[in-house]
């Protein structure tokens, strides 16, 4: 892989943040080996960072620490992607039924702010773009539940989940010729639960909560039943 070039800043950052983005864009596959020397070839920094980086990537999940063997990118399993969405759709209805109940209006402006910032992303194409204002729409409603131990829960949950937020942006699930409006229903979604945040209506909001977890579960399923061959474990 050749060398990325490095911005002036820290090491440790610079190959933290790289990797990352190198594993939630499925650049660096399910399983595959991280190999250290080739890391410090191509990200330019000495040993020390990659190891922390490497780290802190296990600790967040998306990297497995292997005994005397170095590190791998952490897998995607079907009985992983089955607790997560379980622990997704809990944590989604629970923190968008009390934002609606206990909003501010500057929770409010944060909503908008960020859903408006989605739709702008769909409408350039940019993937890495669409996930990180995916993840903060739903984030400012973590805010917005006026409970910071369940909204740092649910934002860890979002964050676990970002490599399967990946597959379900950038997949093209349908048949070649066929519309595929899953993006846009993404962006109506989010405009129906702020809108029922904005009425104040908890029934409303948690439904279309539950509407939008289930709307990517059966995305990702329909990506994992598509590629039995890849480098995941069933």
């Amino acid at each position: 892989m050749a060398a990325t070039k490095r911005p002036k800043g820290s090491g440790s950052r610079w190959a933290y943040e790289t990797i990352r983005n190198r594993i939630l864009s499925l650049e660096l596959a399910p399983g595959a080996g991280l190999d250290e020397q080739e890391l410090i070839a191509s990200l330019g920094v000495s040993r020390t960072p990659i190891r922390e980086a490497l780290i802190q990537l296990s600790a967040e999940g998306l990297v497995e620490m292997l005994p005397n063997r170095g590190a791998r990118v952490a897998k995607i399993d079907l009985p992983g992607v089955r607790e997560f969405f379980e622990a997704l759709d809990a944590h989604q209805r629970m923190v968008t039924r009390w934002a609606a109940l206990r909003h501010t209006k500057e929770d409010l402006r944060r909503i908008d702010e960020e859903r408006r910032r989605f739709d702008a992303a769909v409408a350039s194409g940019q993937v890495g773009e669409m996930m990180s204002t995916n993840l903060a729409f739903h984030e400012a409603i973590g805010a917005a539940c006026g409970n910071a131990l369940i909204a740092r829960s649910y934002s860890q949950l979002l964050a676990y989940g970002l490599r399967l937020s990946h597959i379900s942006l950038a997949y093209e699930a349908l048949a070649a010729g066929q519309p595929d409006t899953h993006k846009e229903d993404i962006g109506r979604d989010h405009l129906d639960m702020q809108r029922h945040l904005m009425a104040g209506d908890a029934d409303a909001a948690e439904a279309t909560a539950r509407l939008h977890t289930e709307r990517f579960r059966a995305r990702v399923l329909v990506f994992l039943q598509a590629n039995l061959a890849a480098d995941m474990t069933f």
